[in-house]
């Protein structure tokens, strides 16, 4: 499998550094759940976990691996849910399958769905691409992605601060991918917009 030929120390390590700031037993929303991989697992066994993906065949798997975390069947730019329910939302190298124009509202969602004081974790893609629709591992793929600071600008003007803005590249079969990782806070006092 292609996901299982790349390391992913950086998505793990991540992870830790943001359970750290988190409480005990955390609400977390992971946007692009997708099969329900290892930091998926890691989420749902420190806390409460609820994952949306647009997968169906992902889901099911998902499923299997995360028995006792909420599935949702959806598309993250239009589901609905409640405000302020989430100490922290998460989305893992899914943000390149995100229409350009999509990103500021998504990001003025995920601050909606943070508590006060909540925690936005991602990585986004690192360069200018205002779309691409082709067959990429034998299925119809979108990818499309912004320059680090329009990413950082968006972050900030949906009311999240950003805490730490990081570069990775990957390793992928078809070479490296640099991978720019946002961690941003909702302000305690912050109105939501």
């Amino acid at each position: 499998m292609w996901q299982q030929r790349i390391p992913d120390e950086t998505r793990l390590r991540y992870l830790a550094d943001l359970l750290e700031l988190l409480p005990k037993r955390p609400d977390v929303l992971e946007l692009g759940v997708g099969a329900g991989v290892q930091s998926s697992r890691i989420l749902a066994e420190r806390g409460r976990l609820t994952g949306v993906d647009i997968s169906r065949q992902q889901l099911r798997r998902a499923r299997e691996r995360l028995p006792n975390a909420t599935l949702i069947h959806g598309d993250f730019t239009s589901v609905e849910l409640p405000r302020a329910t989430f100490d922290a939302v998460v989305s893992f190298y899914v943000l390149n399958n995100l229409p350009q124009e999509e990103l500021a509202p998504l990001l003025r969602r995920v601050a909606d769905w943070l508590r006060p004081g909540g925690w936005f974790l991602a990585s986004f893609p690192s360069s200018d691409n205002p779309g691409w629709r082709g067959e990429w591992l034998g299925t119809e793929m979108y990818f499309a992605g912004c320059e680090p600071t329009t990413n950082r600008r968006l972050t900030e003007e949906a009311g999240l601060e950003v805490a730490r803005d990081e570069f990775e590249t990957m390793i992928e079969p078809e070479g490296e991918v640099r991978w720019q990782w946002l961690l941003a806070r909702r302000g305690a006092d912050q109105p939501r917009r």
